[in-house]
């Protein structure tokens, strides 16, 4: 199943979802205000490069090439 982005048209925030493909938000309720009915974002593709780099951005100091803490 792929990875969605769904935004609370009420209080803005962003949850990312494993769902199934053409989900579209509208029986979702956002887990900060409870409103029902998400809207799907697109959102942009990331891929690391082959030694794990930062995608072009710099890293934090303590990242050890993964970048999970640092972007």
């Amino acid at each position: 199943m792929p990875m969605y982005e769904f935004g609370c048209p009420n209080c803005g925030v962003l949850t990312t979802e494993l769902c199934r493909m053409g989900e579209n938000g509208e029986m979702m309720t956002c887990l900060e205000c409870g409103h029902e009915g998400l809207l799907k974002h697109i959102s942009g593709f990331s891929s690391l490069g082959a030694s794990g780099g930062s995608g072009g951005r710099s890293c934090l100091p303590g990242c050890r090439g993964n970048c999970t803490g640092c972007h």
